[in-house]
């Protein structure tokens, strides 16, 4: 299964086909077409084959990642979901390059739906909504063909009776991150909510916090919150040029521990100099 690689995807509604090309055209590295939260009870079943069509007949792009957010396999809308793609999609080409899964509360739930999905796979970005979903986060990014997990901040702060503030979400998002990182995948943080801003402060703020946390991707809602989201997320050329230098100390250390610049390189530092030229690799870095 391959890395998770995208500093910005968009969500867009699973009813509105016509806006699935545009995320390519407005910068982001990828999209979600959403048939959960964006999609009432009674339209379920036109968008899911809205959304089935479009992947039959997408066009492929190589560094743009097109996903699909299905319902949660705990409902009636997410097993008609699997069972719609699964007898659609029998090709591999024509699935979606990842599955976004909502209210993801264990890893039995990523064993079933590999199960389902069998003999296809695919790459798995769970979302973690709820303080059960977290306190199962570490088994959830160890299941197989998970790549990712996704901070789901609104679901999650109305499931413990908090506020979507900076500080009652710090350790919910720090928990995630530890996750990720001892599982070697990626972590993804939750849309930016307030549409009426008027500058872009208050997203570069929180895009750079979780930047700082551990966070390389962060979804939108939005096309407005593309550009401060990839801007504030593609390496820096200062960042480009430290992990360089640490990767090739590194690697002429033959995989031992060294020194650069009077501080200690070992193996996660290397990973994390890897991890930021893999990011400026998909293109967009400043």
């Amino acid at each position: 299964m391959k890395p998770f690689l995208s500093r910005c995807l968009l969500f867009t509604p699973a009813n509105r086909p016509e806006r699935f090309p545009k995320a390519k055209e407005l910068g982001a590295d990828g999209l979600i077409i959403d048939l959960e939260d964006a999609i009432s009870l009674p339209e379920k079943d036109s968008a899911r084959d809205q959304a089935i069509n479009y992947f039959i007949s997408r066009p492929r792009s190589d560094g743009f990642v097109q996903c699909l957010r299905i319902n949660s396999i705990r409902t009636r809308a997410g097993l008609k979901d699997i069972t719609k793609l699964c007898e659609s999609a029998v090709q591999p080409a024509m699935w979606p390059d990842l599955l976004v899964l909502p209210k993801s509360q264990s890893a039995s739930e990523i064993e079933i739906l590999n199960e389902l999905l069998t003999p296809n796979t695919v790459a798995l970005l769970p979302l973690i909504e709820t303080a059960k979903g977290l306190e199962h986060a570490h088994e959830i990014a160890r299941a197989k063909n998970v790549v990712g997990l996704i901070f789901g901040g609104a679901d999650f702060a109305a499931d413990i009776g908090a506020t979507m503030d900076w500080e009652p979400m710090y350790s919910a998002r720090a928990q995630l991150v530890q996750a990720a990182a001892q599982a070697g995948i990626a972590a993804i943080d939750v849309p930016y909510l307030h549409l009426k801003d008027p500058d872009d402060s208050k997203i570069l703020e929180e895009t750079r916090r979780v930047k700082a946390m551990g966070f390389t991707c962060k979804l939108s809602i939005h096309p407005k919150h593309i550009k401060p989201i990839m801007d504030t997320l593609s390496p820096s050329p200062e960042e480009m040029d430290k992990a360089k230098a640490v990767v090739s100390a590194y690697e002429a250390a033959k995989g031992n521990a060294c020194e650069l610049n009077g501080k200690m390189i070992d193996v996660p530092v290397y990973r994390s100099a890897k991890r930021v030229l893999a990011l400026a690799s998909i293109g967009g870095s400043k």
